[in-house]
């Protein structure tokens, strides 16, 4: 009875010394699963939070000034405005379909952009002040208003009415295809000037 006794209590100091001696380590090893688990659910969340942001649409002011800075052409600030009256305030057209029966006048104004060799945006204050590219552009007016011409002339009477929009688009389109994207702005190349808006100071219909 009294060898029992012992062994009971020697089994039971056994014990004692086995959590004793491996109790603090697996303290720390549960300790370290909770700090584990932890980091996981926040990474996840974080996971989460990005791909639901880059999922919503942009807010169409900022996406349309992304697209005009990826363009490399657009700005934030007003073109420059190229006013040659003379030329272009009174450009006279027959509609199509009108067997020259009807007319239209025009002014026209045409907002200019461009970059200089280093690949920086010019300033509206710059490109007037730019002589040489000013001559460049003056050499062409005559071209410039035969392109404007033709397009006038392709366009029907009520366009004249609710679609200029889309008239000043295509003229905007030619000038560049026919006249600003020929012309040598520099010796490498680099520089360039393009028409980036038409304005239709004037309209008479007959």
């Amino acid at each position: 009875m009294a060898d029992e006794e012992q062994e009971e209590g020697g089994g039971g100091a056994a014990g004692g010394s086995v959590l004793k001696k491996y109790g603090p380590l697996a303290a720390i090893v549960l300790l370290a699963q909770v700090v584990l688990a932890w980091v996981v659910i926040q990474v996840t969340l974080k996971d989460k939070v990005v791909l639901d942001d880059t999922e919503d649409p942009l807010i169409p002011e900022i996406e349309q000034q992304m697209v005009e800075s990826d363009d490399g052409s657009a700005s934030t600030e007003l073109p420059y405005y190229l006013k040659r009256p003379e030329v272009l305030e009174r450009i006279t057209a027959n509609p199509a379909g009108t067997n020259a029966s009807r007319f239209v006048v025009i002014g026209v104004e045409l907002g200019l952009i461009g970059k200089n060799a280093d690949g920086e945006q010019l300033k509206p204050a710059e490109i007037e002040a730019d002589a040489p590219a000013l001559l460049l552009i003056d050499s062409n007016l005559g071209k410039m208003k035969s392109i404007i011409l033709s397009v006038l002339g392709k366009t029907y009477i009520d366009q004249f009415e609710s679609e200029m929009g889309l008239i000043g688009d295509e003229i905007l389109g030619e000038l560049n295809r026919q006249v600003f994207d020929k012309i040598s702005w520099d010796e490498d190349g680099k520089k360039f000037i393009k028409v980036s808006e038409v304005v239709f100071t004037s309209k008479i219909i007959q």
